[in-house]
């Protein structure tokens, strides 16, 4: 277990490596002028252009900047916007508070949600539960984000609004105090409609592959032996049915967690939040490659880390897998 895991956090450093020199190429060699992000239409002294390139380091060979860009990583430094001047640390940090909020509020509601309607409707199967289940998980995953946001603001915003259902109403604006980082301090309704837009497109897919999965987990003969051998359905649904149909469901709720990034920008642009979404795109339009390149540093190591989170769970879930240093059994 203990080389498996050190061989495969190698893996992981390898694929950042090679991602983030993607990356470089793609925003540092192609195209990206800090210069015309300076000057926009004015024409600007030779003098001052040599001192933006100088200030930037890019007067310097292609492998110069390359080097200078690793070392200052390794000692934590993403360098400085092009646009504002701003540390791009510091625009993260700023950033990625309410985003990392945001993520997680997501992430845990979408798993309640994926975990309940999933157990409802395999457990209840052919039942009104599970029709209304299967209607909501295939309907749901073909809205888009921003209708669902919007959709969201109006039911649970303006219609209450105009109906005095006060109680009803989680149109209200992002918390600013917080408890332990993730606890809303205040206004803690202003969290519930971004973080359930977050949640409920990935929730729904998840929410269909643990019902397949769990019902194709009880056709096994020993989920048969284990209800003759007079074990309670609740014993046999939680500890024998559930945790072996958990593989294909964990695989598919780490990929989630990647992809909710994409789907937090577009609902902190939909709701107005302060996190990265309008950074994102602004710096993304203006061709701030620092700042683009700073945020996609981060994910791509968020990736890497749930990747490996994956891979090691599955030992942990089902003791049938043994893990080695040369296989997967």
């Amino acid at each position: 277990m203990f080389t498996y895991t050190i061989k495969r956090l190698l893996q992981c450093l390898i694929v950042v490596w090679a991602a983030v020199t993607l990356m470089f190429a793609l925003f540092f060699i192609i195209p990206g002028d800090p210069i015309s992000l300076k000057s926009g239409e004015k024409a600007l002294p030779q003098e001052i252009l040599d001192n933006i390139e100088r200030k930037y380091g890019l007067d310097k060979p292609t492998y110069v900047q390359y080097l200078r860009f690793w070392g200052n990583l390794f000692r934590g430094d993403l360098g400085y916007s092009y646009k504002n001047d701003k540390s791009v640390n510091t625009i993260l940090h700023d950033g990625l508070s309410t985003s990392a909020r945001l993520l997680f509020w997501g992430a845990l509601l979408q798993l309640i949600i994926a975990l309940t309607v999933g157990l409802t409707s395999a457990i209840k199967r052919g039942s009104l539960g599970d029709r209304i289940g299967t209607v909501f998980s295939v309907g749901i995953q073909g809205i888009p984000v921003f209708v669902s946001g919007l959709l969201a603001q109006y039911l649970f915003g303006v219609l209450p609004f105009q109906l005095h259902w006060d109680w009803l109403n989680f149109f209200k604006p992002w918390p600013t105090s917080w408890h332990a980082g993730v606890i809303p301090g205040d206004s803690w309704k202003g969290v519930v409609l971004p973080a359930l837009v977050v949640a409920v497109v990935d929730a729904a897919f998840i929410a269909r592959m643990l019902r397949s999965s769990l019902l194709e987990v009880l056709r096994a003969d020993y989920i048969r032996t284990a209800f003759a051998k007079g074990l309670s359905a609740r014993r046999v649904w939680f500890h024998h049915a559930l945790r072996n149909a958990l593989i294909p469901v964990v695989t598919v709720y780490g990929t989630s967690l990647i992809a909710i990034f994409g789907v937090a920008v577009q609902t902190e642009k939909v709701f107005s939040l302060p996190g990265m979404g309008s950074t994102i795109a602004d710096s993304a339009l203006s061709q701030d490659a620092p700042v683009v390149l700073g945020l996609a540093i981060v994910v791509i190591a968020f990736g890497a880390v749930v990747n490996l989170i994956v891979d090691l769970s599955y030992a942990l879930i089902d003791p049938r897998i043994k893990i080695d240093s040369k296989a997967v059994h």
